[in-house]
């Protein structure tokens, strides 16, 4: 009688684990649902016509957006995995000075706005301005080559993106045992050769994940490719959009850079390195490789992404707002929108980051197709520029939805598109570094498979969620085409604002914007590397 007493509990156990796993999914397909809207938008817009899709993509003119965008992304990426990637290990890992300090401000760049980044450099660096300026009135120089173009949109878009890699890669060095680089050298290995044989094999994954992000990001940018004059996909679609009367090609286009995401995707899967590393040994007094009298000439060195990123565009603006403080515009007039900007992107965050739990489970069960389908549609959203998703959005709501259009409701969903990939990033690579037997060991004190997932998997990965939500955070701060089309009627941004004053050509009055903007955005980059959290990231 006991034994079937204890056959009977065991089986309503099951039965109410595999209810709970079903919840799971099934929420993560409804979720899944949401993400494809902009694919479905653009098929049924296009199946219309869907003969001269082909006609359309091969010609000379879109051969050469794709070849722009694509050298743009290469670029980028390759430049961003540069700047960070001996940054964060000398931060992190060599007795620089000021490292800690150095370690936590180096991310600052990634508080400023793709279009704002791009105003100031075009400020220092065109012709006429700042540098050249002082060339002519020390050195004469009279001809100075042009800042506009694939040189200023990689120079730009660089600064704005290695943080993405960089604050990954900082955790990563942290977790590191001296232990295994101090055998390598035993073993007659130069720095170099460790590097490369021991520490870049390891944080692989890191680098391939902080690249997706970044390659995502430039594909559907346009704030700074738009002011720095380089035709990419985005350009294209936003001159088509608003100087054709019949929006020719757009949808061809934005189509295409769907099929781009799953290139990118494709190439991410197949070149990450799924080696990993657990350390249960104290890492908080870890040694850090003494560089002598080299530290004082790398030291400066150092300094160049952030003065670059972050001192000289604050400078500008700084400069702006000075020249004009006796034009008719005051803190008063941002309040407002700093307020709106902060609640709405922090609600964004907090969900974004709390559904993305569903979404990981289901593709951490490899559910054969399924959890392929919902890891791929996952970053289709970052992939588009925010018109496209907030047109998808507009259209299902028109058509299906009318309830919710211009609400919060239908923004949020326009944030959670768009970002979720910034999430899922830095909560998988923290995931990845979980020890399995952690797992093993909560499934043989008898928990379930959804206890495990929270109490284990979850809670061990705060600081990679605590990072996601962070990095969501700053990027609905600086969205601006979905806020502009998915907001409700009245309510403005800082975002909405810097564009308003920045449409009418008024660049000084969006200096106030755009400070309070970065410091906003800047204080829990700050916060989060300045702390323990980050230190625990991907353990």
């Amino acid at each position: 009688m006991s034994t079937l007493s204890t056959n009977l509990s065991l089986v309503n156990k099951l039965k109410r684990l595999d209810i709970g796993m079903n919840v799971i999914h099934l929420t993560s397909l409804v979720l899944a649902f949401f993400l494809v809207l902009p694919l479905i938008y653009l098929i049924v817009k296009i199946s219309f016509e869907f003969s001269l899709f082909f006609d359309f993509i091969f010609n000379k003119t879109i051969f050469k957006l794709s070849l722009n965008t694509v050298l743009l992304i290469v670029l980028v990426v390759l430049f961003s995995v540069l700047i960070s990637l001996p940054l964060a290990f000398l931060n992190v890992r060599s007795n620089l000075p000021f490292a800690k300090q150095l370690t936590s401000i180096s991310v600052l760049p990634i508080a400023l706005p793709s279009y704002v980044m791009a105003t100031t450099q075009i400020e220092i660096w065109s012709k006429n301005g700042w540098v050249h300026n002082f060339l002519k009135l020390f050195f004469e120089m009279k001809d100075f080559p042009s800042f506009y173009g694939l040189i200023g949109s990689v120079f730009v878009l660089s600064l704005i993106t290695y943080p993405y890699v960089y604050i990954g890669l900082s955790a990563m060095f942290r977790r590191f045992d001296y232990q295994m680089i101090d055998a390598s050298r035993t073993l007659g290995n130069g720095r170099i050769k460790t590097f490369r044989k021991i520490i870049f094999p390891l944080v692989s994954p890191t680098v391939v994940a902080g690249s997706l992000l970044v390659a995502l990001y430039v594909l559907s940018d346009f704030g700074a490719v738009s002011l720095l004059r380089f035709n990419t996909f985005t350009i294209a679609i936003f001159n088509r959009m608003y100087n054709s009367i019949s929006n020719y090609g757009v949808l061809e286009i934005s189509l295409l850079a769907i099929l781009f995401c799953f290139v990118i995707l494709y190439i991410e899967s197949k070149t990450k390195n799924e080696a990993r590393y657990f350390s249960n040994s104290n890492l908080s007094d870890y040694k850090r490789i003494d560089l002598g009298i080299w530290r004082w000439i790398i030291f400066p060195i150092t300094l160049l992404p952030l003065c670059f990123g972050f001192i000289l565009p604050i400078a500008v603006l700084v400069y702006w707002l000075i020249i004009g403080m006796g034009e008719d515009f005051g803190f008063a007039q941002v309040i407002k929108p700093a307020i709106n900007t902060i609640i709405i992107s922090s609600v964004s965050a907090l969900f974004i980051t709390l559904v993305s739990i569903p979404i990981l489970i289901s593709v951490k069960k490899r559910i054969k197709f399924f959890s392929f389908f919902i890891d791929k549609v996952s970053y289709i959203g970052l992939s588009l520029p925010g018109v496209i998703v907030s047109m998808s959005l507009v259209f299902f709501c028109i058509n299906y939805f009318d309830y919710i259009y211009q609400t919060f409701i239908v923004l949020i969903l326009g944030y959670f598109i768009s970002f979720l990939p910034a999430a899922l990033g830095p909560i998988r690579s923290s995931m990845a570094q979980i020890d399995p037997k952690l797992q093993d060991a909560s499934y043989t004190l008898g928990a379930g498979k959804i206890s495990t997932y929270y109490n284990v998997i979850v809670k061990l990965s705060s600081p990679g969620f605590i990072y996601g939500a962070v990095l969501v955070f700053i990027l609905c701060l600086k969205e601006l085409p979905a806020t502009l089309i998915l907001s409700p009627i009245g309510f403005q941004t800082l975002a909405t604002q810097i564009w308003s004053f920045a449409s009418e050509a008024f660049f000084i009055k969006t200096a106030l914007a755009s400070i309070v903007l970065v410091i906003i955005a800047g204080i829990p980059s700050y916060i989060f590397m300045s702390n323990d959290l980050s230190k625990r990231l991907g353990r």
